[in-house]
Formats: C-alpha cells, sequence, structure tokens
C-alpha cells in the first residue's frame, strides 16, 4: 500500500513553511517546545507571545536557551493552565452562589447542597484537569435531576444549568489546548503523564504501556525536511489510533516518540497489539502526493511493559523504555516485552 504525503493538508502545513525558517534565521533549535512557541507566534493564537518575539526582534536580541525556555513557560504553559484555573474560580463561584440561593429552598434540595458544597471544597484545592471535568459532569448532573423537582426551583436552577455549559464548552477547549499534541492531534506528554497517574490508582495488574520510536527518524528528516516529517509524524499517530480500542490512549511524548496505555491489557496482549502496530505502519510506502520522488518505508520500534502494583510511575515506563531500546539494539522494527530484554545489556 502506498500513503501519499500531502504536503499542505492542513494550516499546520502552511504554518511549518513559515515557522522553520524563521526558526533558522534567529538561531532557534528545532525542538518541540521552541517549535510549539513559534507556531503559537506564527499562528497568531497568543498576543501577548507575538509581541514579545516582536520586541525581541526589533531590539536585535539574542534568542538563547534561557529566552527561550523563559518564553514558552510564560505563554504556552502558564496562560494555558491559567485559562483552566480560571474556569474553576468561575465554577466555584457559580456554586457557592447557588448553594447561597437553594439554603432559602425546601428540604427537598438537601441532596443537591450537599454535592455543591463538596465540590466547592474540592474546588479549593490544587486539582488536575480530569478533577475538574470530573466535578463539571456530577455538578451538570445534579443540576438537571434537581430541576425536576418545583416549578420555582426549577426557574432558579434555569440559568444555573446555562451557565454550567458555557463553563463546560469552556472547560473542554481548554483541556485540548493543554492537553492534546497541536501536530498529530493525540495527547501531550502533560495529558500522558496525567492520565497514567489516574489509571494507575486505579489499576489492577493489567495495565500496560508501549513506547514507540520511528526508527531513523532525524536521517528522514534531514533528507526530505521538516514539512515531509511532520506529515511522517500524523500518520504515525494515526495508524497507531486504528491499531488501538477507543478506551486506550494514544500520546505524543516526545519528537517521534509515542506512548499507548493499555488498560485491562495483560503483557502478551500489549505485545499483540504491538505487533500489530508494527506491522501497520511497516506495510505502507511512502511518496510526495503529484511528484515521482519515492520517500521509502517508515518503521517504528516498540517496547512494553506491565505496571506492578505501587511501583513508581517512572520505573514503570523505565521498564518499557528499556524494552525499545533492546528492541533498537537487535535491528530495529520490531516490537520488544520487558521480559524479553531484562537480561540484556543496553
Amino acid at each position: 500500500m502506498i500513503m501519499k504525503i500531502t504536503e499542505s493538508q492542513e494550516d499546520t502545513a502552511r504554518y511549518v513553511r513559515i515557522i522553520l525558517p524563521l526558526m533558522t534565521k534567529h538561531g532557534i533549535p528545532i525542538t518541540p517546545k521552541n517549535y510549539t512557541t513559534w507556531y503559537y507566534y506564527v499562528s497568531g493564537r497568543n498576543k501577548d507571545l507575538q509581541e514579545t518575539i516582536d520586541s525581541m526582534i526589533e531590539k536585535n536580541e539574542s534568542h538563547t536557551e534561557e529566552t527561550n525556555e523563559d518564553i514558552y513557560q510564560r505563554f504556552v504553559v502558564e496562560k494555558e493552565e491559567n485559562t483552566l484555573n480560571g474556569i474553576r474560580e468561575k465554577l466555584q463561584q457559580t456554586l457557592l452562589t447557588v448553594f447561597g440561593e437553594l439554603k432559602e429552598l425546601s428540604g427537598q434540595t438537601e441532596e443537591y447542597e450537599s454535592t455543591a458544597l463538596a465540590n466547592v471544597e474540592k474546588l479549593s484545592d490544587d486539582m488536575s484537569i480530569m478533577d475538574i471535568r470530573n466535578v463539571l459532569d456530577e455538578v451538570i448532573v445534579a443540576t438537571k435531576e434537581i430541576r425536576k423537582s418545583g416549578d420555582s426551583t426549577q426557574q432558579r436552577l434555569k440559568e444555573t444549568t446555562k451557565t454550567l455549559q458555557v463553563l463546560q464548552k469552556e472547560f473542554e477547549h481548554a483541556k485540548c489546548e493543554l492537553l492534546q499534541d497541536f501536530l498529530t492531534g493525540v495527547m501531550n506528554r502533560k495529558g500522558f503523564d496525567e492520565t497514567l497517574s489516574k489509571l494507575s490508582s486505579k489499576a489492577t495488574d493489567n495495565l500496560c504501556v508501549l513506547i514507540i520510536d520511528i526508527d531513523h527518524f532525524k536521517k528522514f528528516n534531514d533528507t526530505h525536511g521538516h514539512i515531509v516529517g511532520d506529515e511522517v509524524l500524523k500518520f504515525v499517530a494515526k495508524n497507531i489510533t486504528k491499531n488501538v480500542r477507543g478506551k486506550d490512549i494514544v500520546a505524543r511524548i516526545g519528537g517521534e516518540e509515542f506512548a499507548v496505555l493499555l488498560s485491562e491489557t495483560p503483557l502478551l496482549g500489549a505485545a499483540t497489539v504491538a505487533e500489530n502496530i508494527r506491522a501497520s505502519i511497516s506495510r505502507l510506502k511512502l511518496e510526495r502526493k503529484g511528484k515521482t520522488e519515492k520517500l521509502g518505508m517508515i518503521t517504528v520500534s516498540i517496547g512494553a511493559a506491565q505496571y506492578r502494583q505501587g511501583e513508581p510511575l517512572n520505573g514503570f515506563v523505565d521498564r518499557a523504555d528499556q524494552a525499545l531500546y533492546s528492541a533498537k539494539n537487535t535491528g530495529r522494527n520490531r516490537v520488544a516485552a520487558e521480559s524479553m530484554a531484562s537480561n540484556r545489556d543496553e
């Protein structure tokens, strides 16, 4: 099967044609963080970031490693996290207002008051993105339920329901911005770490992780360019997603490195999923759309590990990494499970 690379298929491809020359012109290393920063700059998604970079360019200031990291933290990470904090505060204020109003109504609202108050207390603490989503879902369900209880209560809660639904939409947008890899559409490293923490707290022994690395990707990028390289990353993400279940988590955790969290899956099953992913990708030959240039084939190496109840999460992921190194060291384009890698040298 032939997969045709389409250079202008999405808006991101157009931005890349601007981003990479700009980064090269100003001596910015092409790393995932820097790329994300300049994607925001070129796409106009963050006006404050644009003004800061424009000012640096106008003053001919150097883009050092420290300034690159500072801009990323100030305008990419902090802005998105502040958006989530703002949603949390709006939700807390809404619940406090409703709680105050409902105290004057009859005892039929006791259960709802209890739910509202409990969630106000939860929102007082630092919460993960998943926790905020759970609070929103719980409160919306409870609000819709209590609206069935009487005319006066229904009237008071009608606007509250609208407010909560607006907050839910704001939250889903902010969550996607913060947890999604903008290039491939799968989860990013932050989303992976948070989901792993959540799943491991509830996991039985049947939680597995796959670490997937594209073989010789740097050489491919150097040969064919970053625009084609980005299309390959999207293609790999799509093929990984196609070969897992809907409830499994796919994430891009590094430049050309992906991870899959497989719940309710033993190690043997995880190795089978990994083999399906590897085979699916290796069967395709790549070529540029509308051109005769052949790009060859892309292969991946995959390491698999199974969670051990109560172990540190970095140890769990590290064992999958060790298995990945084993797959790389024994020829690439293959799958290695931790049991196959545990007694081998790196």
